[in-house]
């Protein structure tokens, strides 16, 4: 009996010892791929946990499948194992490649339907307030990834975690309710037919997508006038939901014990699958979050201008769209029949015998895992692939992003469509791209079975499945989900592989006296003949050139001299452009040469907006306790005791939060034509006297120079003592921060 559980247990964590061994070197653990592995391989576990072992705790009351080993499989039990985590390891895969973009792609359309609420509630009309909305973007993607990833501070994945798992007995109670509705309440992990499995996962799906679209308004650091309003938006909604959600919930959960009080089972499953699927959510939350920051602002840039990007509608990336669309649609095509043929035993399996109540022999268990390994292969891993191959191929051809993938999207669905109305008719089998057409879902989980390795009997699950087809209102209500989590996969993994490659910079321009256009850049990998050209004719310098990584020996004279200009500032690319056109198809293969061995960089513009240029008149490092740190004054005209000052915001502070009763800190001061921004640190917080509105950018500028005091004279602050010398150097990261660039 021992060396049996001894058996059982090894055997079952073998795999996931194995996928966890990476960890042991800590070169790899404390690298950013190391902590994106160390998310992944937590992940698994969480999921290991609710589909390979809680099944076994509550299926004591069942008598486990024996799979039958028949003569020559003796050792097919190992085989088993590793095939069976290899299935468990691809069904996990359905989260990052079909729930997780869906959650990512959808919830900054909701965050846009918040921000034009905010927009109409604020003073003025909705067109002037969004002229208004400016934000923060200045690290791209990849930067902002792994310093994600190699933070260790995790209190806002908690946060949401506290949040789900309050909502996680409402969405039960609001399930149970549905499924009565529907007719569909008698279920139990002992029946063979079942849709609550397969709509729990839609509906946490749901459930995410709104968390997660409170969360982003907060994260993409919108302001107005200068406001951010993300915070306030997201504390208000999570106090609320607090406050309401707590006490639903617990009600809920006794309502819904109630109800089920002979299948505490389900009622521990659907604890177990909900609580796994946040906590997968929030591992993968800052791994795709700047994608979804970056959609919510792409859209509110193309919203403030889009009178002028209407005029400057080019149609051409559309119709390279809806070629490049044809490279994966028929290499799907051909790759899915030369599959087919090779694994005609796996694609006519009997599938069932994978039911939970089937009775199969060892074999037939594993074939079932291989079938569904196979399927998954087939779809969606191999067409969502071969499309994010060709729509990188795209990308890198065409600089029009949004307008390239619409055609690509478009040609996808219409040929995916007809491919399947002329299987339908004729009965010529032609496997879509993205599957539109209602299919028969299953809800993947386990049984317990007995196999016996070398004469010695141990315990593990076998993959086990219930038909779950939706009907009635499940139906309905699943038809967001059901009918656009291929297309948005494609188009969120998209657009995440490209922008992930590419790198970031921001420019402030100014535009007079009262004006500054921010805009931020993104590198680009080649401009054609045509496109330069166009650049040439242009009244806009959109395009920069900066340097690159690489010198180049004994330049020509033109070419030292662009260099030269280069080591000082970035140069608009109209500048190297010479009129003359011979002349500048010359100029053109030269800038081609450089740009291609990394001499030299181009940036075409990606977002922009405008704020109100502020004059600055003094800067004050304010100790916790009212005392004063530091001053800087920006102009003569401006000079103020700093005593005055730390005592001021003392006697402010104080008197805010008696009168209001506000747990909230002061972040603005206005008085005429003056106004003071504040921003607060671990052990201090910085004043910064402007004239002029304030704006998000000065605000990012002061926070920016917050973060770096504290940091630069962390020691000296952490029991400050008065003495002021330490600080005697702290002019220069005024200049590092506040320079105009």
């Amino acid at each position: 009996m021992i060396p049996s559980i001894l058996l059982t247990i090894g055997l079952n964590i073998l795999p996931l010892v194995l996928f966890a061994v990476p960890l042991i070197f800590s070169t790899i653990r404390e690298t950013a791929i190391g902590k994106l592995y160390m998310r992944i391989v937590f992940a698994i576990s969480i999921f290991y946990l609710i589909y390979w072992i809680i099944p076994i705790i509550f299926q004591f009351s069942l008598e486990p499948n024996r799979l039958e080993v028949f003569s020559g499989e003796e050792g097919l039990g190992i085989s088993y194992i590793l095939v069976h985590f290899t299935n468990l390891i691809d069904i996990f895969s359905s989260y990052p490649l079909i729930a997780l973009p869906f959650i990512f792609l959808f919830a900054p359309f909701i965050s846009l339907i918040i921000v034009w609420n905010k927009l109409r509630q604020t003073e003025g009309s909705i067109k002037e307030n969004l002229k208004d909305i400016t934000y923060e973007y200045n690290e791209s993607p990849f930067q902002r990834i792994k310093s994600e990833l190699l933070k260790t501070d995790w209190d806002r994945e908690k946060e949401i975690l506290r949040l789900m798992i309050v909502l996680l007995p409402v969405s039960l109670y609001i399930l149970q309710v549905i499924l009565k509705v529907s007719g569909l309440q008698n279920f139990s992990l002992n029946t063979a037919e079942t849709a609550l499995g397969w709509f729990l996962e839609i509906l946490f799906v749901y459930l995410a997508v709104f968390l997660f679209s409170i969360e982003l308004i907060r994260s993409s650091k919108l302001a107005i006038k200068g406001r951010y309003f993300g915070e306030k938006v997201r504390s208000d909604f999570f106090r609320s939901l607090y406050m309401v959600g707590v006490p639903i919930s617990i009600i809920s959960i006794f309502l819904f014990i109630l109800e089920y009080l002979d299948s505490i089972d389900i009622i521990f499953a659907f604890f177990g699958y909900f609580i796994m699927a946040s906590i997968v959510f929030i591992l993968f939350l800052d791994i795709f979050e700047p994608i979804s920051i970056f959609i919510l602002i792409k859209i509110i840039n193309w919203w403030k201008n889009k009178k002028e990007n209407v005029k400057k509608v080019d149609y051409k990336p559309f119709l390279y769209g809806m070629v490049f669309a044809i490279i994966p649609i028929f290499g799907f095509l051909g790759l899915a029949y030369l599959i087919s043929l090779g694994l005609l035993p796996i694609v006519n399996f009997d599938y069932s015998l994978g039911l939970f109540n089937a009775d199969p022999s060892l074999s037939q268990a594993l074939q079932f895992d291989l079938a569904i390994i196979f399927n998954t292969i087939l779809s969606p891993i191999i067409p969502l692939s071969i499309s994010l191959i060709s729509l990188f191929m795209l990308f890198k051809i065409g600089k029009k992003v949004t307008l390239s993938l619409f055609g690509f999207m478009t040609m996808v669905l219409l040929i995916s469509i007809l491919f399947q109305i002329i299987t339908a008719f004729t009965g010529i089998p032609l496997p879509p791209l993205i599957n539109l057409m209602p299919t028969e879902e299953y809800w993947i989980t386990g049984r317990s079975s007995i196999i016996s390795l070398f004469g010695i009997d141990f315990f593990t699950l076998r993959t086990a499945s219930f038909t779950a087809d939706l009907t009635g209102i499940l139906w309905i209500l699943a038809i967001p989900y059901i009918f656009s989590r291929n297309v948005f996969n494609i188009i969120f993994l998209g657009l995440f592989i490209y922008y992930i490659t590419k790198n970031f910079r921001s420019k402030n321009i100014v535009l007079g006296e009262k004006l500054v256009k921010k805009v931020i850049y993104t590198d680009v990998d080649f401009i054609t003949y045509n496109e330069y050209n166009e650049i040439r004719n242009q009244k806009e310098d959109n395009y920069i050139v900066t340097e690159g990584g690489n010198e180049i020996e004994k330049p020509r004279e033109e070419i030292k001299q662009i260099l030269e200009q280069l080591q000082t500032k970035d140069i608009p690319l109209q500048e190297i452009i010479p009129e003359d056109a011979s002349e500048a198809k010359r100029v053109y293969i030269t800038t081609k040469y450089l740009q291609d061995n990394d001499i030299i960089k181009i940036w075409q513009p990606e977002l922009w907006y405008t704020f109100e240029r502020v004059k600055k008149q003094g800067l004050y490092v304010i100790y916790e306790d009212g005392r004063g740190v530091y001053d800087y004054q920006f102009s003569e005209d401006a000079l103020q005791d700093p005593g005055i000052i730390s005592g001021m915001f003392s006697a402010i502070s104080s008197f805010v939060k008696e009168t209001t009763k506000s747990t909230e800190v002061l972040q603005t001061i206005e008085h005429g034509d003056i106004t003071i921004v504040i921003e607060y640190g671990e052990k201090i917080f910085g004043a910064l006297f402007i004239k002029g509105n304030q704006t998000s950018e000065i605000r990012a500028k002061l926070r920016e120079f917050v973060d770096i005091f504290e940091d630069e004279y962390r020691e000296p602050l952490k029991d400050w003592s008065g003495d002021l010398k330490p600080f005697k150097n702290a002019e220069n990261l005024v200049d590092q921060v506040f320079t105009e660039t």
